[in-house]
């Protein structure tokens, strides 16, 4: 079994490469142009040929400094340029083979540091690259040349663990950049603070993550592991020498911590141990010497559980705006006041800027905006939300990218940042009741600038500024546009500026430890503000100008604190030079300045056309469906740029022991999908009824048509989702066979439906067609509105759904039938946090009769739990289920099984079904009828549990369900168990 898992971990993860989805793509009428290079071929949409040349360039001169250590240079790749999208991201899939930059670049000073966005992306992603290609080794290769891309991911990922991955792609951007995540001391901000707060988790809790406790995520372990293990090796290229030999043979388990031993004599949990204890000793006694600055705690703390409470604003009343969030919150704005709290407002899906703004009783924030159809176009929107009012709404161009939010002193303006879809960087100010521009300032030399603050007199903006040589604090008049920096430039992360008197306070990590500084405006003398153990972050002032609030990292979250602002006991800035754990990645890859030097090449543009690409095969040979019913060989094939996907191929139903030809399409370049199947093949039904073993044998060729609207409709804290769709299909039977044996003798073999069933009677399974033609059309309609979820929510607190579908033949066949369904679901908040109330009902009418031909589509609403039941022609359901997590257990069985929670949901479950069954006489040509009516009620109890295997990544979902059911005409009273098998998260 060991040997075999990481196999199903693969096939699992693959197993639907040839279902269809909605694909992430772009608007019909974007016109695409592409530059090619001898390693990659960049696309990109019209109007970004200066950026498409500019990465392009870039790639091509990372090519091999960036592949080094790993030993594999990659062979020739498509990389797309999204620049419709407001999200600022990127990844590299084989799904098919490619990789996407998200071009439009972040506001949080600490996620893109003094680095160009780009050259961010491709540093980042260029790596991941790297890998997949140094995976493509032994029997991985002969993996890829079987199956395909994504069999070659899934082993790859298998016999990797994620935090390799990340890990290693973050110390790369770190060597190579000026300011990758790894010299961003908030990027280890929870690492850091678990460790001398003394929580040293074990490896699997840390790798795994859990619901008990905040774990950073697997970015941040791996980064840590990977430059651990460099600096004591000394030898860059040892994870490239781990990986060859885990990735050469990636079914045997555990064989990446065995090719750490055979490397360094130690597995990896005792490499995180080792280093764990190393950085924990180096932390402490950095900070050994500090004398912490003292203030006092605003809000008060949630017991068990992390939240931080971010960019405090403070308000005149005397109490303080913040960001609550966490495991168990959503993201929500609150005021908080000698340590009590009130809540004013959920926002929607924010895109956050590593700031707040507040003014009188307005707040604004930037959050995402949703393109309905085309999920790779998204925007960012400004929005306000007025606390006396209790209305909140959109500021300014709602299809608009705007950043960030700052309103001036007297809540008339809002200064913001906007990132145009040629990636120039504009400042631009708005009325704030019109929405209307006011001013849009040039930036010719394109530099990047990002959260804006207002000066009080509200006559100057105070922004961060980048350049290509690093990054300073910029003074900027509201009405000229004309800018002042007030620092040198340099490499010095700079965040989060605000104006107070004749001070600009800011954050800076200069000393390894985030803290507040401050800028004497007269004479451009430095000072620091705060001295934290942790970091300080986000500072802001009072009202009355006397109080300093900021944020201080503690052992739960971010607190906000205060203590006075005295400018006379802030200590003269002395900059010190310290050796950080990321110089020894800098030295041994030797290009510090790699990026200063990419040459500006020029490349020649040409129109790139999506259906020279449209066939682009990525999967091939056998895989199993995620059910594990169904063996597949085919191909499988979608477009670079995600407009239409094509499968075809050969299928063999375990379960039926047939097989059968399949094909099909869906192009997604208009603004409805269109879906075209065919399926032609042997098909086999096993039953057994009145005694009897019914085997039904046919040949069955289906062909289907369809089209598909899939609208994303958010615009809050509710995730919005409206989609119909309609099909039209035709099923050709032939060579019907019907064989019925009693006790092994063949009583009847031939074309018709029915079976011997009392006496003389035939009952005639009308769920079954024989020979003839079955035309239908098919509907559905479907709205999800479900309220956003924390980390720890496994159902929503509030929430509505609704489905509805129509069956139905239009005549012209040879088989008539009809069902409609309806489904619905309401959602409550429970008693505790995470105790969740809900509800379900669904109503199903189906049509039946007399008449031999009709067709009963089959049941589309689930059954009360613990029956079976036939088909009726109505059927309704109810269903009433509380459900909480009953413990974190946080437990690692050795290597094999990792539990993170156990959940119970305690459901009562009714339905009620009406309708007839059909007894045929042939001799007398009579027809008899029994009623079907019954009512099926049913109590009991799900226990699941959420686990990872073999410390894979991927979270499993597996339990029991216990359920007591009452006695009907079908089913006898008594308790049935049951098997529960979820889904994978991550």
């Amino acid at each position: 079994m060991k040997k075999l898992l990481p196999f199903f971990v693969a096939w699992y993860c693959c197993g639907g490469v040839y279902a269809q989805a909605v694909l992430e793509n772009n608007p019909t009428g974007l016109r695409w142009y592409q530059v090619n290079t001898p390693h990659f071929r960049v696309l990109f949409p019209e109007g970004f040929d200066a950026q498409g040349i500019r990465v392009a360039n870039t790639l091509e001169h990372i090519h091999a400094p960036e592949a080094r250590s790993l030993g594999s240079r990659p062979r020739k790749i498509s990389v797309v340029l999204q620049n419709q999208s407001s999200v600022s991201n990127g990844f590299v899939s084989q799904i098919p083979r490619r990789s996407e930059f998200y071009t439009m670049p972040p506001q949080d000073y600490n996620f893109v540091g003094t680095n160009d966005w780009l050259d961010l992306l491709a540093s980042h992603e260029y790596r991941h690259i790297v890998q997949y290609q140094h995976a493509t080794r032994g029997f991985n290769r002969l993996f890829f040349y079987l199956f395909g891309y994504p069999t070659l991911a899934a082993m790859a990922q298998v016999s990797a663990p994620q935090w390799f991955w990340e890990g290693d792609a973050v110390a790369t951007e770190t060597a190579f950049t000026p300011s990758g995540r790894g010299k961003i001391p908030n990027f280890n901000l929870l690492f850091r603070t678990n460790l001398q707060e003394g929580r040293t988790f074990n490896y699997h809790k840390q790798y795994l993550r859990s619901f008990k406790h905040n774990i950073p995520n697997h970015y941040v372990l791996g980064y840590n592991m990977i430059s651990y293990l460099r600096r004591k090796t000394n030898d860059p290229e040892i994870w490239g020498k781990i990986t060859a030999r885990s990735w050469s043979v990636p079914f045997i388990p555990f064989a990446f911590s065995n090719a750490i031993k055979n490397k360094t004599g130690l597995y990896v949990t005792d490499l995180f141990r080792e280093m764990a204890d190393t950085y924990r000793q180096e932390w402490e006694a950095e900070v050994a010497s500090l004398t912490p600055t003292a203030f006092e705690l605003v809000n008060d703390r949630p017991p068990r559980t992390y939240v931080d409470y971010a960019y405090p604003q403070p308000q005149e009343d005397g109490s303080v705006l913040v960001m609550k969030s966490g495991n168990s919150h959503i993201a929500q704005f609150v005021k908080v006041k000698d340590c009590e709290e009130e809540k004013v407002f959920t926002p929607g899906f924010i895109n956050d800027a590593g700031m707040l703004s507040t003014a009188y009783d307005a707040v604004v924030w930037a959050e995402y905006g949703y393109d309905p159809r085309w999920r790779a176009r998204s925007y960012s929107q400004i929005k306000v939300y007025d606390r006396k009012t209790h209305q909140r709404r959109v500021i300014g161009n709602k299809h608009e990218r705007y950043g960030v939010a700052a309103l001036s002193p007297k809540g008339d303006r809002v200064a913001t940042i906007r990132s145009a879809n040629d990636y120039q960087v504009s400042i631009v100010i708005l009325e704030l009741f019109t929405g209307k521009p006011l001013h849009e300032f040039p930036n010719p030399e394109n530099h990047f600038y990002a959260m804006p603050r207002w000066s009080a007199d509200g006559q100057s903006l105070y922004v961060v500024k980048t350049t290509r040589a690093g990054k300073t604090l910029c003074r900027i008049d509201a009405e000229t546009g004309v800018a002042e920096d007030l620092l040198p430039i340099r490499q010095e992360n700079l965040g989060h500026p605000v104006p107070i008197g004749h001070y600009l306070l800011f954050n800076s990590p200069v000393s390894g430890i985030d803290n507040i500084y401050a800028l004497d405006l007269r004479d451009g003398k430095r000072y620091q503000v705060t001295s934290s153990r942790y970091g300080a972050y986000n500072p802001a002032i009072s009202h009355d100008s006397v109080t300093l609030y900021y944020n201080e990292q503690s052992r739960d979250g971010l607190d906000v604190v205060k203590t006075p602002f005295t400018p006379a006991a802030w200590k003269p800035f002395e900059e010190k030079q310290t050796k950080q754990v990321y110089q020894v990645l800098v030295d041994q890859e030797g290009h510090p300045g790699l990026l200063d030097s990419v040459p500006a090449t020029a490349l020649a543009v040409k129109r790139y056309s999506r259906w020279k690409g449209i066939i682009n095969p990525y999967a091939w040979g056998l895989n199993v469906t995620n059910d594990l019913t169904r063996i597949q060989a085919g191909v499988a094939s979608q477009d670079i740029l995600s407009t239409t996907s094509v499968s075809a191929g050969y299928a063999y139903d375990i379960n039926e022991r047939t097989g059968f030809w399949q094909a099909g399409v869906s192009y997604q370049g208009l603004y409805p999908i269109i879906d075209l199947s065919i399926q032609r093949g042997d098909r086999n039904d096993d039953e057994r009824a009145f005694g009897n073993d019914i085997e039904f044998e046919w040949t069955e060729t289906t062909a289907e048509g369809g089209l598909t609207l899939p609208l994303l409709l958010t615009r809050s804290r509710y995730i919005q989702q409206l989609s119909l769709s309609g099909a039209v299909g035709i099923t050709k039977v032939s060579s019907f066979e019907n064989t019925i044996s009693r006790r092994g003798e063949v009583l009847y073999k031939g074309p018709d439906r029915g079976v011997p069933a009392f006496d003389t009677l035939l009952y005639v399974y009308k769920d079954q067609l024989n020979n003839g033609d079955l035309l239908y059309n098919h509907f559905t309609l479907s709205y999800n509105r479900l309220l956003k979820t924390s980390y720890r929510d496994f159902l929503y607190r509030w929430g509505q759904t609704f489905a509805a579908e129509l069956y139905n033949t239009p005549g012209s066949g040879d088989f008539e039938g009809r069902l409609w369904a309806v489904r619905g679901a309401l959602y409550f908040p429970g008693i505790g946090r995470h105790h969740y109330l809900y509800a379900r009902a669904a109503y199903q009418e189906s049509l039946e009769g007399t008449d031999a031909q009709l067709y009963t589509f089959r049941n589309r609403i689930a059954k009360p739990r613990g029956y079976s039941y036939p088909n009726n022609e109505t059927f309704t359901t109810l269903s009433v289920n509380y459900a909480f997590p009953l413990w974190y257990p946080d437990i690692a069985l050795g290597p094999i099984l990792n539990i993170q929670r156990v959940k119970l949901n305690l459901f009562y479950d009714y339905g009620q079904g009406t309708g007839k069954e059909y007894y045929y006489n042939t001799d007398s040509g009579r027809i008899y009828r029994s009623l079907t009516d019954a009512t099926y009620q049913s109590v009991g109890v799900e226990t699941t549990f959420d686990f990872n295997l073999m410390r894979f990544l991927p979270r499993f979902e597996l339990g029991f369900r216990t359920t007591y059911r009452k006695a009907n005409i079908y089913n006898t009273s008594g308790t049935v168990l049951e098997f529960i098998v979820g889904a994978i998260a991550f």
